[in-house]
């Protein structure tokens, strides 16, 4: 997951084919998933969220990007923003714990991106984060943000992060990145097996499903497998099983870039799959790209 500019021990085995939902009581929609999984997923999305988020219709889906992003989409075509994120079913991220990154007065919450848990845990002691945010999203991933000591044992700290975000009342995001397998060898929780792939040890090592048992939506990095059908599906949908295994209620969302595919190809793989809802990473200087994308998803209904 890419920001734009300005802006313990637990392996499971080979997961089965997912499953579907259990039903749960309908309170105040909000999300909705593809098909007949719509009103099951509002409702659980409405019993999770709370703190501040308003009712919306069964259909609506969460939509998340930058602030920034979330500006240039609106400069460049705001009727098209607007649909997306001008709405309290949606989120706009920020790194900076002072200040609010959703502005035109958009309806989108705000969400405090971490890449570290250490550095979450001091801003708490500290006081740091404003009262702007009601959620906090947890990004570990292989870069110099993430301290190697929680590159190497994300399953601790996907658990800790959540439990103290929690603690102090915070929705939570978590999007742990598939590429935690290139630093799973020596010393890590769950090592990558010779041959294997990040895609497959993401699912061998439950991930998504430590991460749900953690957050109240799970962001599945899938964004890499876009132009390939196939493999996007496949990390989506078993990714999403483990999720709603560990936390039925979790809302679960999938990743998608304009520096993988095309604005046709990010939108056919994002109607692939039984997603609640996407995080859309922009590049600026394509924003055409993707606005362009999201032209073809509200024309297919979304």
């Amino acid at each position: 997951m890419t920001a734009a500019p300005a802006s313990q021990t637990r392996c499971s085995a080979t997961p089965a084919a997912p499953r579907a939902r259990p039903s749960i009581r309908r309170r105040r929609p909000l999300l909705g998933t593809l098909g007949s999984l719509v009103a099951v997923t509002a409702a659980a999305f409405a019993a999770t969220v709370g703190g501040g988020v308003s009712a919306a219709s069964a259909s609506t889906r969460d939509w998340i990007a930058t602030g920034w992003n979330i500006y240039l989409a609106d400069q460049f075509d705001p009727a098209t923003a607007k649909h997306f994120f001008n709405t309290s079913s949606s989120f706009g991220t920020g790194p900076k714990a002072s200040v609010n990154p959703v502005t035109n007065r958009f309806a989108a919450n705000a969400v405090l991106v971490y890449d570290s848990y250490a550095q979450f845990a001091s801003d708490i002691q500290g006081g740091a984060i404003s009262p702007a945010y009601k959620w906090i999203l947890y990004d570990p991933e292989e870069w110099s943000q993430t301290p190697v000591a929680e590159q190497l044992n994300p399953i601790k700290y996907l658990t800790q992060f959540g439990q103290l975000a929690h603690a102090h009342w915070y929705k939570v995001i978590e999007a742990p990145g598939r590429d935690l397998g290139n630093v799973a060898r020596s010393g890590s929780a769950c090592p990558e097996l010779p041959g294997e792939d990040l895609d497959h040890w993401y699912i061998r090592c439950d991930i998504a499903g430590t991460a749900a048992a953690a957050s109240d939506v799970v962001v599945v990095q899938d964004q890499v497998n876009t132009t390939n059908p196939a493999d996007y599906a496949w990390l989506f949908n078993n990714a999403r099983h483990q999720a709603l295994a560990a936390n039925p209620q979790v809302i679960v969302d999938s990743e998608l870039s304009t520096n993988h595919g095309t604005a046709g190809q990010m939108a056919a793989a994002a109607k692939s799959v039984n997603a609640d809802g996407f995080y859309v990473s922009i590049t600026s200087p394509v924003i055409g790209q993707a606005d362009q994308f999201f032209k073809l998803m509200r024309a297919a209904g979304y």
